[in-house]
């Protein structure tokens, strides 16, 4: 079994969760308050994640699949993961038309969009082909180009003077409610929710007692830098037009003007674009072949073409991007929060009734 090191594993959470989420404002619905619905979505997230590392620990060689036929039983369990798959399957498929339909309506106007999503979705199969040691060399090989960007974002809009915190006033304006409405369940959806990825991933990993430490440390620092992010945006644009802009940190980056000579650094968010959303498709790509795989016990490479071939082809059901974004925060939403919260709390009652009734039955014995 291919395995990855702790470190690894750090680089893989960060760039994964980080993805494309900080080029959209997300939980606008709060207008100025967006980045406290932000925090908040995170701090549920990580108790989310101290969820699933708990299921984790509880069988540390055992992915999504084995997880769920060890609490649900052989049978039920297994369908469980493979209609888990096929969800890891839908949200790969939904990534790669964010990049067909992002890509052709901010930065190449005049590409077909089948071109641009068969070309990403290429070579998204060609790395899950190769296996997960690749994948995490090829993230950590992308790691500096994400790290220097974002850093070089940050301090050009500081040196240019686009910094407006009186933008950010006057906090919670509305009350409360808008920022729980904002944050539940869409932002904790994603990408916070999407850390049950991981489950199909720590197994593979080499030092499994330092998986919680690595993990939770990994998603608090790209929490802060999330939050820091959408405030940053709202900072630029401010709320009005951080919703209305459909790629808000490329029109704040094309307001960088230095020197009159250093500006369209558009480029900077294409590869922003392309990078998070690459990571997003390989790792839900692998994560849906790797849990085939399990339930199935077709060979591992027999089931990337056939995956690859059903993620391409659904990437075409929906007829335009209007269609996209509904199903996206109406159908979707509501979905979502079956696999990343139901489902983990569901095994994780079952294992505490286990071990509860275990315990009964060793003191039973002892008297």
């Amino acid at each position: 079994m291919q395995q990855f090191g702790k470190n690894q594993l750090a680089i893989l959470i960060i760039v994964f969760l980080i993805g494309s989420t900080p080029l959209f404002e997300l939980g606008i619905e709060a207008k100025q308050d967006a980045w406290i619905a932000m925090a908040l979505a995170a701090m549920v997230g990580l108790l989310l994640t101290i969820v699933y590392v708990v299921l984790q620990r509880r069988s540390p060689n055992s992915g999504i699949a084995d997880l769920y036929k060890i609490h649900f039983g052989r049978y039920v369990g297994g369908a469980i993961a493979f209609i888990h798959a096929g969800w890891f399957s839908y949200e790969c498929m939904r990534n790669v038309r964010d990049v067909g339909e992002l890509t052709t309506m901010a930065l190449l106007n005049y590409t077909p969009k089948w071109i641009i999503m068969l070309l990403i979705l290429f070579v998204a199969a060609y790395t899950v082909s190769r296996g997960i040691e690749v994948f995490v060399r090829v993230v950590q090989l992308l790691f500096p180009l994400v790290l220097i960007s974002y850093i070089s974002i940050i301090l050009l809009l500081f040196f240019g003077n686009l910094i407006r915190v009186e933008e950010l006033l006057p906090i919670m304006e509305n009350g409360p409610v808008p920022i729980l409405k904002a944050a539940f369940p869409d932002l904790l959806s994603f990408p916070f929710g999407q850390m049950v990825v991981l489950l199909v991933f720590w197994s593979h990993v080499k030092e499994k007692e330092m998986i919680g430490k690595v993990t939770y440390i990994s998603q608090i620092v790209v929490s802060i830098f999330l939050v820091f992010m959408n405030a940053i945006i709202l900072c630029v644009l401010g709320p009005e037009l951080a919703g209305l802009t459909a790629l808000p940190l490329l029109h704040v980056v094309q307001l960088i003007r230095l020197a009159n000579f250093l500006e369209r650094l558009d480029i900077i968010v294409t590869l922003l674009l392309f990078i998070g959303l690459y990571v997003k498709i390989a790792a839900l790509y692998m994560a849906s072949v790797f849990t085939v795989n399990a339930v199935t016990g077709v060979p591992y490479r027999y089931c990337v073409l056939p995956i690859g071939i059903i993620i391409y082809a659904a990437s075409f059901l929906e007829p335009n991007n209007t269609y996209h974004i509904w199903i996206g925060l109406d159908i979707t939403l509501k979905i979502v929060p079956f696999f990343q919260i139901v489902l983990p709390l569901l095994m994780l009652m079952i294992g505490v009734r286990k071990r509860y009734r275990a315990a009964g039955t060793a003191k039973g014995q002892g008297a």
